[in-house]
């Protein structure tokens, strides 16, 4: 299958920047960021731009130097990047929430030399080894602007994060179709929900920056449970907004006012498995890759497509893109057939920075158009179905996602083993009883030690959340092929009898024990412990609502999601806690 479609021709100016500022001459005194009680017109946030991207000027930034963004979600982070891109310069979001050890690989890659933090301060990144990060990268298609407008990480096969070059080209090609296709407008409101440092936050942000419309930044409880989410969209007037699949399914099934002011809910991230039904608004799932500008396919969702008892098709590709179904040998397959998907068109990003080996290897020439155009190769395995539009079937590899964030099952095995006392180990993907997929480590380890708290905290130290195991499973020994590889189809699903857990301790205060109870209570167990992992144990993130509920009407103890989701233990929890770092109120 080949789909193709012209870039766009709306005659407007080429950078996403520029469009913000066009968006600021026409609408000066609309609301471009509703923060809370704080509102922020298009000419603010244009002159605060302005007046950062001068100072950054002034501290050394130049055209083409990579310049972290590390704010929060939140005005700030937009006036930054905005601010970077006016300075000539590639704006690089930071996720506030990595270890710091992660951080400091990102800056080292991307080559950065200045970043602007929370309050809009500038500071310097001492002795930066790349000294000029871009200059590895293929040279853009012969006729399409190549410049560099961001780069967001997604993880290696080595452990260590890739960096991807986003272009201009690729953002303005998708806030102009998404424009068109979705009808946005500057009387619309979208909601921000996403870390900054993920890529799909650039879709939130500049979509509706480029038309005028405005965005409500979420408090960070509001993007998690899904009645909380609901009830903020609705206090906000949000007409549109993004939705990661896990949430968005769960989004589906809240009851709704007739007379809601949403009108579109999009997602994307993982495979839809849920049919919207009796929504006041409409849904449009989405497929989209870092590597190749995020969207790149789109379906609008009718009430009664899933009566076939087909899982949700990702549609057809979106104005700007090529995408291909092909075999192994680079060959289109018929429709009807699985094949390996390929994405190429309108700002397909300029690779890997620092990496040419893998952006040789995943970037490939384009056997179909020549200009040293190419495509990305997916790893995902789809097919066409009858009415044109494309089917995920799975991935081609072990390269999966879990919360709507690939997992790199190296990077994860390379964190266990790098915890003390472990001797062997190995990390899979697993989904039980229809359950969202769940991250399982299994390990080989030395006598009784380490704990499994202990393993937990070493790999939380190195990697993302997203990246750390769920659930731990302790084995005698890894079973293997005659390769010598792991034999992934013989590792055993994580029953409660082989779990990994360390000696049940008893709890410490009366806080600690009301924890302890809560879990109990929320995941119908005797046998849980101080040192007890909440998702080991079969909890999930709605367990997590349910145990922040039940502690702050039962207990008066107001505990943040995050905190719940990091720490995970109830020694964690009160630990964390009582250091004041996430402090219950």
């Amino acid at each position: 299958m080949t789909a193709a479609a012209e870039p766009p021709g709306h005659g407007r100016p080429a950078r996403t920047h520029d469009l913000v500022r066009d968006a600021a001459l026409r609408w000066p005194d609309r609301p471009a960021l509703v923060e809370g009680d704080t509102v922020l017109s298009y000419r603010q946030l244009d002159r605060r731009a302005e007046d950062l991207a001068q100072t950054l000027v002034a501290r050394g930034a130049a055209p083409d130097m990579t310049i972290g963004v590390s704010a929060p979600r939140s005005a700030e982070h937009v006036i930054a990047a905005l601010a970077v891109w006016k300075a000539g310069g590639v704006c690089v979001p930071l996720a506030t929430d990595l270890p710091p050890a992660r951080i400091a690989d990102m800056l080292r890659i991307a080559g950065v030399r200045l970043a602007v933090g929370p309050g809009l301060t500038i500071s310097e990144v001492a002795d930066p080894p790349v000294d000029q990060p871009l200059a590895g990268l293929p040279p853009a298609p012969e006729g399409e602007d190549g410049a560099v407008a961001c780069v967001y990480f997604t993880s290696g096969s080595t452990g260590s994060p890739k960096a991807v070059g986003l272009t201009h080209a690729g953002i303005v090609n998708e806030a102009l179709w998404s424009h068109d296709a979705f009808s946005i407008r500057p009387e619309d409101r979208s909601g921000w929900l996403a870390s900054p440092g993920f890529a799909i936050s650039r879709w939130e942000l500049w979509t509706p920056l480029t038309a005028g419309a405005a965005i409500a930044v979420s408090e960070e409880g509001a993007v998690r449970e899904p009645g909380a989410l609901r009830d903020w969209l609705l206090d906000q007037g949000v007409t549109w907004s993004i939705v990661v699949t896990g949430l968005a399914e769960r989004l589906f099934g809240v009851p709704w006012p007739a007379n809601c002011p949403l009108r579109l809910l999009v997602t994307g991230g993982e495979q839809l498995r849920v049919w919207p039904r009796g929504l006041p608004f409409e849904v449009v799932n989405s497929y989209g890759v870092t590597e190749a500008s995020s969207v790149r396919l789109a379906a609008r969702l009718g009430p009664s497509e899933g009566s076939t008892g087909h899982l949700p098709s990702v549609g057809r590709p979106i104005r700007g893109t090529r995408v291909h179904v092909l075999d192994d040998a680079l060959a289109p397959v018929p429709d009807g057939e699985v094949g390996e998907l390929f994405i190429g068109g309108v700002g397909l990003a300029r690779g890997y920075l620092g990496d040419p080996e893998q952006t040789a290897r995943r970037f490939v020439p384009d056997p179909f158009h020549g200009g040293g155009r190419r495509l990305y190769r997916t790893g995902d395995l789809v097919r066409v179905d009858e009415k044109g539009r494309v089917e995920f079937v799975r991935r081609l590899n072990d390269d999966p996602k879990v919360g709507g964030v690939r997992v790199d099952l190296a990077a994860v095995e390379a964190a266990l083993l790098a915890s003390p006392g472990v001797t062997g180990a190995a990390a899979s993907i697993r989904v039980h009883d229809g359950e969202r997929p769940r991250l399982v480590g299994y390990l080989v380890v030395d006598d009784d030690r380490p704990a499994p708290d202990e393993v937990i905290d070493a790999v939380a130290r190195r990697l993302p959340p997203q990246m750390v195991p769920g659930v731990l499973v302790r084995l005698t020994s890894l079973p293997l092929l005659s390769s010598g590889k792991v034999d992934r189809g013989r590792l055993p699903e994580p029953t409660a009898d082989i779990v990994f857990r360390g000696r049940r301790a008893t709890a410490r205060d009366e806080t600690e024990q009301q924890v302890i109870d809560v879990f109990r209570e929320v995941l119908g167990r005797a046998d849980i412990g101080a040192h007890d992992d909440f998702f080991g144990l079969g909890g999930d993130s709605m367990g997590v609502a349910r145990v922040r509920q039940s502690l702050l009407e039962r207990h008066g103890i107001d505990v943040p999601y995050t905190l719940i989701f990091r720490q995970r233990t109830p020694r964690r929890i009160c630990t964390a806690a009582g250091d004041g770092g996430e402090e219950p109120r």
